[in-house]
Formats: structure tokens, sequence, C-alpha cells
């Protein structure tokens, strides 16, 4: 009796207590809060994060393009009358001036057709002569003194044909240059037009470049250009050349540049790396880090203004490295968030903890991603 007494009171114990705690929930769900209700968090504060605070810098734009080194000339010299090599004055590889004789033919007998015309000019000047004092004295008539002097201006014409194939067979350089290549052999016949020798002039030297058609309207011609060859040597020149037509396959515009090259140090045909300053711009440095997305994935930076609230910037790169970026589209003078970016929304107000040992210029940054003698001028790749 004593033990079923027991369990009674459990159980009446257990109903009483579900009693209890499914009172204080619906008490709780209908909105009617008890004296013993425990009293409602306070607000999140604002989220912290890590700003820079930075003016923008001018930065020198320019544009890169390949090509490769190519002579200023190049020539193809050809025999203007027949006959053997009798000599080769300049071989392969040797540098000549302008005039110089690079081969020799056989003369054969145009020595002795010169001797012959200029004995036949002579004669016809003596028979012009006489002609004149006959006529003067009335014992020639007019007609035979033309014809006269007709002779005598045919035997000249003659006598200058001779001298100008007596001249040919001294094969000359057309301005110096180096000796490309040269077919001939000692006592090989050459015909009228074979080709004796190609020369190139690699002073100035000119450096061809493709460039796009979206850059095409930020050169001319005299702009100045830095020239990089495969060689690892430098060179500054100027542009002689934009094309006025594009490239129909390619979409891109031919342009030249032209530099100094003295004593042909530099040899054409290497490829050459140019860099064309196309004028500057204001930017920030910023980290990689600092670089986010928009909703409508649009690269930028987020900043906070003078009310500690988060705004987006869309952002171009004008220049990259793995240190860092230069980028356009902030104000000159920007609160850049470094750390936590990704963790506040567009609007969001926001507590600020400045950065402390950061320049506001960003120079250290410019530091690790430019050459010094680079730092007082950033240049911009576009």
């Amino acid at each position: 009796m004593d033990l079923n007494k027991s369990y009674l009171i459990a159980a009446v114990f257990t109903l009483g207590l579900a009693a209890w705690v499914l009172g204080g929930y619906f008490v709780k769900s209908s909105g009617k809060e008890t004296p013993d209700a425990p009293a409602v968090a306070d607000a999140v504060a604002p989220m912290t994060v890590s700003v820079r605070t930075q003016e923008a810098r001018s930065v020198e734009q320019y544009i890169v393009a390949q090509g490769q080194a190519e002579p200023n000339r190049t020539v193809t010299i050809r025999a203007e009358t027949t006959g053997q090599v009798a000599e080769i004055l300049a071989d392969e590889g040797a540098t000549v001036a302008a005039g110089d004789v690079i081969a020799r033919l056989e003369s054969n007998d145009r020595q002795a057709r010169l001797a012959r015309a200029e004995a036949h000019v002579r004669e016809q000047e003596s028979a012009y002569e006489a002609s004149e004092t006959l006529g003067k004295k009335g014992y020639q008539t007019q007609r035979q003194a033309d014809q006269t002097f007709s002779s005598l201006q045919t035997a000249k014409a003659e006598l200058e044909e001779a001298r100008i194939e007596l001249e040919r067979i001294e094969i000359k350089a057309p301005f110096e240059g180096v000796v490309l290549s040269s077919p001939i052999e000692l006592g090989a016949y050459v015909d009228v037009n074979g080709e004796v020798a190609t020369i190139v002039d690699n002073d100035p030297l000119v450096v061809s470049l493709r460039i796009t058609q979206q850059n095409i309207a930020d050169l001319k011609v005299g702009q100045a250009a830095s020239v990089t060859f495969a060689t690892g040597q430098k060179r500054d020149g100027k542009i002689r050349y934009v094309a006025a037509r594009a490239d129909e396959d390619t979409r891109t515009f031919r342009v030249e540049v032209e530099l100094p090259n003295p004593d042909g140090e530099i040899p054409s045909g290497i490829s050459a790396e140019a860099k064309i300053p196309t004028g500057s711009v204001m930017a920030h440095f910023v980290s990689p880090a600092a670089l986010s997305l928009n909703e409508e994935g649009k690269l930028g930076v987020k900043t906070v203004n003078e009310d500690n609230k988060v705004a987006f910037h869309t952002a171009d790169i004008v220049l990259s490295d793995v240190n860092g970026a230069w980028i356009t589209g902030l104000p000159a003078h920007a609160r850049i968030i470094t750390l936590g970016h990704g963790f506040v929304q567009i609007g969001e107000e926001v507590q600020v903890a400045e950065e402390q040992g950061n320049a506001s210029d960003g120079s250290q940054e410019a530091a690790a991603l430019l050459p010094t003698s680079s730092i007082e001028e950033p240049t911009a790749a576009r």
C-alpha cells in the first residue's frame, strides 16, 4: 500500500512539472512576459574593419608591344652589264661605305671601244670647226653645217655610252652597310641583272610593331619609345611611321620605331619589346587582397566614407604585379578597406581601425612593385 502511494505521488509531481513548463511556453508565445523572463539582448555592435587612408598619385601609362628589329634599308645589287668576275673586293660580313667597289668584272674590249669613241669625237669636232669656217665664208650651206653638228653630237653620245659601259664593270655599294650575302665566285660569268650582293643598313635600326586597333589612336609620328632587345640591349627612339590602314587579317596596324645603332652594334632580325608612353593618370596602389567583386561581377575596392559607411568603387587596373596594382576609379583621397571588406555590405556602418605605419601614398607598395628608379614616376602598361 505504501509502495503504490509513492508511485502516485511521483506521477502527480511529473504532471505538475510538465504543466508548468508548457504554461510558460504558451505565455511567451502569446507575447505575455512573466516577471521572471530574461531581458532582450543588446543591439549588435558595428563590424570593425581595417582602413588605410591614401592619396592618388600620377602614374604614367604606356603601350607595350612585341616586334622585331629590321634594317633601315636592304638592297640586292645586280650587274648592269655582262662579264666574268675579275675581283671580289667585299666578302660576306664586310662593312662597306657608299661608293665602295664590291666586285669588278673583266673589261675585255670596253677600254678599246672607249678609245675609238674618243677618237671619233675628236674627228667630228674638227669637221664641225671646219664647217663653221666655210659657212662664214659662204662656201657651205646651212644644211651641211647642221649635218656636221649632228654627227658631232652622235659621236659624243657614243663616247658617253662607252664610258658608262666601262664604269659598269665596277659594281659599287649604293650606301653604307654590311654585305649580307654575295653569291658570286671569282671567274664566274655574270649576266645583266645577275645578283652580285645584298647589303643591309642597320643604322638607324627600325623596330616593326603590330598595334591593336584599340590603341592605335594613342600613337603618332615623332612619339618617344623605349625598346629592349632579346640581347638585353636597350635603345630610346621615336615612332617614324604609323600605318593608315589596318591589316585585313589581324586588324592590327604596322608601326615603326627608329632608333640609333652606331656601328651596327645591334643586329637586325632579333626580337624586341617596345614601351611607348601615352600619358599619365591619377591612380591608387592597392594590395590584391583589397580587390573584390560587386553583385554585378565588376572588380573594385570597398572604401569608408566620412560617415563610416561602406562604399564600392569600380576599378580599372592600369599596372599590376604580384605585390599589388595601380587602379583608377577611386576618389583622390580614399579610405580603403584593407581587411574585413568581405564581411561588410555597401551602405553598412562600420567601426574603423586605421592602419599604422603605412604610407598614405602607397610608396612602400610602389617600392615593391617598381624598380627604384621608377618610384617617383610609376608607369602603367596598357
